[in-house]
């Protein structure tokens, strides 16, 4: 941050030198000082800071946004949570792992709602407890909790059939999640 308001600093610095002008600045002070700039000299001197001020403030701009991409921030952490919640009861789901619950579904869920939020290395999915309640964070101070509810789904399961000609189904699910601030 220490480093976006040096930049900004910095432009804000020339952008003086742009609109007080040099002539101003420097030899008005010597009226009568021999070899003074021309008026075209001078002049490209303004561009020239507002074209260094115009860089520096990019400069800035360009380091905060890379910082923001680089976290998130919390509303972004629930309204990624919340994205998920609506996409996982789209559809019926199946349990994938009677230990994991839906861990690895969520996970996948949050971090195809928050593709452009932030740093995909920084979400995590943790199974609060032996329940339907997920932690899920996306930084040190980003924490969400996603309480999921199941209903076996009116549509019956996936047909699987048997290697020895026989047949069954894996149930599938109705999922319906809330999204809470805090840790669960």
């Amino acid at each position: 941050m220490a480093v976006v308001v040096f930049l900004f600093v910095i432009a804000t610095g020339f952008l003086v030198i742009a609109l007080v002008g040099p002539y101003r600045l420097y030899w008005r002070a010597r009226p009568h000082a021999p070899r003074q700039p021309s008026d075209g000299a001078l002049a490209l001197g303004r561009v020239a800071a507002f074209g260094v001020a115009g860089i520096f403030a990019f400069g800035g701009c360009s380091v905060q946004a890379s910082i923001d991409k680089g976290t998130w921030s919390a509303s972004e952490v629930r309204e990624a949570a919340e994205d998920a919640a609506e996409s996982m009861a789209a559809e019926p789901q199946i349990r994938r792992d009677p230990t994991d619950g839906y861990t690895s579904l969520i996970e996948a869920a949050v971090l195809r709602a928050g593709e452009d939020q932030g740093p995909s290395y920084k979400v995590s999915v943790e199974r609060a407890g032996e329940g339907h309640d997920y932690e899920i964070a996306g930084g040190s101070d980003t924490t969400v909790c996603m309480h999921v509810t199941e209903e076996t789904s009116s549509e019956g399961g996936v047909f699987v059939p048997g290697a020895d000609g026989s047949s069954g189904s894996i149930p599938e699910y109705e999922l319906t999640a809330t999204v809470d601030d805090g840790a669960c």
